[in-house]
């Protein structure tokens, strides 16, 4: 059984690798790339419209759902904000000498996204990074436009709300971990988010070189004043969600889903996964029509969002089908060409909270596509492409799919790092044909296996996932050999997490699961007896007084999904955001999973301590008083109920 199972799994990835087209992925690159598909805006739409389109065109039942785009809706607890165009954006310097430098019309990552409208002249005053208040000290900005390195949202807070700033020049860009960015002449896509009583601005995108000539005009001692145009509008509209199936036998679903969003170019990030999912559906819709695939069991969705927010607006406005959505898989930037990026194609795995079958499937079809290259000989196979696999670390629109309290256990296909991410050189030319086919035979072949699988399916996957369970296992206790209650508790949560992960096996079918499970836990106590003088106690570290609050507070979730406290910023007190910024500079882009990690673990019967403990042993950081203050800030907006004992 097994061996029938392996071969029809190669069959499904053979076929789907025959039909689906790298040079017709490309293709609809350059076709979504035309579009400044900026979320909730024409342009958007336009995008949404011609996707829609070509999903029609392909013979697939779609359609294009609209949600409300203006302040004062929210999606479970993520806030919308207005829809926005620009129709004109040029920024001219008049003194120490006259240049233009940045248009709109020309790049579209030259207008900071968002701007409000503003046409007159004004002065530069000159920031570092103007991210501290003492920065500010004795200067006067009313009327002026500063000239920042730093964090949009903070310098718009500290310059234009505190200080009276009326706009933004940016001439940064952001550093990758472990990835060199010499980007001197790119852009970086900067955004503006209103989400109501705000004080809205201007801004214009320098690149670092431009930025830096202009720095050392004003250095010198001379004056530097900018005359801005910039011809902008909000309004009350509508963001689009474009949605499409391919039919199965029962109501159940598979669901794929890729943000179309992002200014123009944006290529990779994220035209590619979007053009791998129109063809990934192209693909299998014609494999099923000619009679090569036989009709699944569960259908198939494809959706093309606004990252994040179109997500949270499609899964609230259908709650009832949550249930139904076995399993998830989230395309972003797929398509890099590695040699060009310098990145690797990822598998991010699930959290810890929603272990499921779906991760495991996805790595190894990975693997499979990954051995591509014959030995001199032709002996063993091995990848002529970069890949792996990394914990769960969210900022995509699985961190909604695979929340617990949504239900749809979703990993993510990446490509990570990119030195040319959000900026203006994500060109089509750093797209490769070549890898948009790896990608695309891999999703295609997840999404139809699970969409096809029954007990026989589940049964091959559930030894497949024991397998990677000892191999894990094996890999713990070797990298951790020290005798102590740490790794007592690190092998017990990956013992529990593998017995929940199986029976995960059971939304796939009805099918008895004892075997796997007593192998497993067999498995995990003979590799523990391998360590010489294990002992399940060790002295406890001191605790401070945020550890003893942890001890005390028992979160509740009051709404689906991850909640960001960025949007509810304005109803905080002075004191509150200062506090709450220096956390977010404490812990940079590991906020990002951090704090969804928190509320997935928060059942309203765990302590806030133990909700630490379980992400500590998922990230490896302890972050107590950043998680407590998460949890009193959300309480105090009326976003979580915190039970005090």
């Amino acid at each position: 059984m097994v061996y029938t199972l392996l071969e029809m799994f190669r069959e499904i990835m053979k076929a789907v690798g025959e039909e689906f087209s790298g040079l017709a992925a490309h293709r609809y690159v350059g076709e979504i790339i035309q579009y400044h598909r900026l979320q909730a805006s024409p342009g958007y739409r336009r995008a949404a419209e011609h996707a829609y389109q070509k999903l029609l065109d392909f013979g697939l039942e779609a359609e294009i759902l609209t949600y409300p785009a203006r302040e004062g809706v929210t999606f479970w607890a993520q806030p919308s904000f207005q829809e926005w165009e620009a129709r004109e954006g040029v920024l001219h310097l008049l003194e120490p000498e006259a240049r233009k430098l940045a248009d709109y019309r020309e790049i579209k990552l030259s207008l900071i996204q968002r701007s409000a409208p503003f046409e007159g002249k004004a002065e530069i005053a000159l920031l570092e990074d103007g991210l501290e208040v003492k920065e500010y000290e004795g200067l006067n900005l009313e009327g002026k436009v500063v000239l920042t390195k730093g964090d949009m949202r903070r310098v718009h807070y500290l310059a234009v709300e505190r200080g009276g700033a009326v706009g933004i020049i940016y001439d940064g860009i952001k550093e990758l971990p472990g990835l060199e960015r010499r980007l001197d002449n790119a852009l970086e896509y900067t955004s503006f988010w209103w989400y109501g009583g705000e004080r809205k601005c201007f801004g214009f995108v320098l690149s670092p070189q431009e930025g830096e000539r202009l720095r050392r005009s004003i250095k010198r001692g001379s004056v530097a004043k900018v005359r801005a145009k910039v011809i902008s509008r909000f309004w009350d509209g509508s963001l689009e969600v474009v949605s499409a199936l391919l039919p199965g036998e029962s109501d159940e679903e598979v669901v794929v889903v890729a943000h179309l969003c992002h200014p123009q170019w944006s290529a990779n990030d994220n035209a590619s996964g979007s053009a791998t999912l129109l063809e990934v559906a192209r693909t299998l819709h014609r494999l099923t029509l000619k009679g090569r695939l036989k009709k699944p069991r569960r259908s198939i969705r494809f959706l093309l969002v606004p990252e994040l927010t179109g997500t949270y607006a499609y899964l609230a406005a259908h709650e009832e089908r949550l249930p139904k959505m076995i399993a998830g898989l989230n395309l972003d930037m797929v398509g890099e060409s590695q040699e060009l990026c310098g990145s690797t194609l990822v598998v991010e795995r699930l959290p810890g909270s929603t272990p499921a079958f779906s991760g495991d499937l996805l790595e190894r079809l990975l693997e499979a596509v990954a051995k591509d290259t014959s030995g001199y000989a032709g002996a063993g196979t091995y990848p002529s492409f970069r890949y792996g696999s990394t914990p769960f670390s969210g900022g995509s629109d699985h961190i909604i799919l695979s929340d617990p309290t949504v239900g749809i256990p979703s990993p993510l296909l990446i490509q990570w790092p990119d030195r040319f991410y959000h900026t203006s050189l994500d060109t089509q030319d750093k797209v490769d044909p070549q890898m948009l086919a790896r990608v695309g035979k891999v999703a295609g072949t997840y999404a139809y296996f699970l969409a096809l699988a029954g007990r026989e399916e589940a049964t091959w996957l559930a030894w497949e996932m024991l397998t990677r369970f000892k191999e894990r296992s094996v890999r713990l206790v070797q990298e951790e050999r020290r005798a102590g209650r740490e790794l007592v508790r690190k092998v017990g949560r990956l013992q529990n997490q593998g017995v929940l992960g199986l029976r995960s096996l059971r939304r796939l079918a009805d099918m008895e699961l004892k075997g796997f499970e007593s192998e497993l836990s067999s498995f995990t106590q003979r590799e523990l007896k391998k360590v010489p003088g294990l002992r399940s106690q060790e002295e406890k570290p001191a605790e401070n007084k945020w550890e003893e609050e942890a001890r005390r507070l028992v979160p509740r979730r009051l709404y689906k999904g991850p909640i960001r406290v960025t949007p509810y910023l304005r109803r905080l007190s002075s004191e509150e955001r200062e506090r709450w910024w220096i956390l977010e500079q404490r812990y940079g882009n590991a906020l990002w999973y951090l704090l969804p990690l928190t509320l997935y673990w928060s059942d309203g019967e765990r302590t806030l301590h133990e909700i630490v403990d379980l992400v500590e042993m998922e990230t490896g950081k302890r972050a107590t008083q950043l998680l407590v203050t998460y949890c009193r800030t959300l309480s105090d907006l009326d976003l979580l109920h915190l039970l005090e004992r």
